[in-house]
């Protein structure tokens, strides 16, 4: 297993950045899978590996992981002047054919992340179906709507990128739940989780009664009685790749 942490100066952040990889040993690169798994809020790359057991996981798959630090900017564009749906969803896809070779076909790509990470997963997938075999949300926002709601003191001062379009969350596609599209989603698998007892599960809830609209395939679990931790990813890390491996 080779654990790669990969610093490099991003043209869409304008700064240095650092990217943590997974790689089992003893496959062929071009032909793995690979998953970028996305954090959530005041974490960083590294916390899947520091907060599950990610990395055994990924061996025993033989699933390449991709775990970049998108700090607090829901992986959105415009914060600070950096782009991180940029860096995410191009950037450094092309870089990381071009340093280790993995491929860009989507058959061998999929996202998702937990919180922050899975509104951000869902972001990428929906916006660039063509890109990913498979996508998934551990307790991601995926209707903006009840989120931006209830946000109060210094959240408010955090995001002012989400509070400008507080009025048009029924149609922005910064909000996940206005991308769902059957025509073009079509091929594209989902993999939705969120505990009963999650801060987060309204948010959940109202994005599957919108995708109940159409016919996408997406898979729904609501694990009884867990909360909005780590310990609740590493429960639900497994089932995603097996998902994954499955696709």
């Amino acid at each position: 297993m080779a654990l790669v942490t990969l610093q490099y100066p991003s043209d869409a952040l304008m700064k240095n950045t650092t990217v943590y990889l997974v790689i089992p040993e003893r496959i062929r690169v071009r032909e793995a899978r690979a998953v970028y798994l996305l954090h959530g809020l005041s974490e960083d790359g590294s916390s899947w590996l520091r907060r599950t057991n990610a990395e055994r996981y990924a061996l025993e798959r033989g699933v390449i992981l991709i775990m970049p630090s998108g700090e607090r900017s829901m992986y959105c564009d415009g914060v600070l002047g950096q782009n991180f749906f940029t860096q995410l969803t191009r950037e450094l896809p092309a870089l990381l054919q071009e340093m280790f070779g993995l491929s860009r076909r989507r058959e061998q790509n999929s996202i998702m992340g937990f919180s922050m990470g899975g509104y951000g997963a869902a972001r990428a997938a929906l916006t660039y179906p063509e890109r990913y075999a498979a996508w998934g949300s551990f307790s991601g926002p995926l209707d903006l709507s009840p989120l931006v709601a209830r946000l109060d003191g210094r959240d408010r001062d955090s995001f002012p990128f989400l509070l400008e379009r507080a009025g048009e969350l029924d149609s922005t596609p910064l909000n996940p739940v206005n991308l769902l599209d059957a025509a073009r989603q079509a091929d594209l698998r989902g993999y939705v989780v969120c505990g009963t007892q999650d801060d987060l599960l309204i948010c959940t809830q109202r994005f599957q009664k919108r995708a109940e609209r159409t016919t996408l395939p997406i898979r729904f679990l609501y694990p009884e009685g867990m909360r909005h931790n780590w310990e609740y990813c590493d429960s639900q890390l497994p089932g995603f790749l097996d998902f994954v491996s499955e696709v």
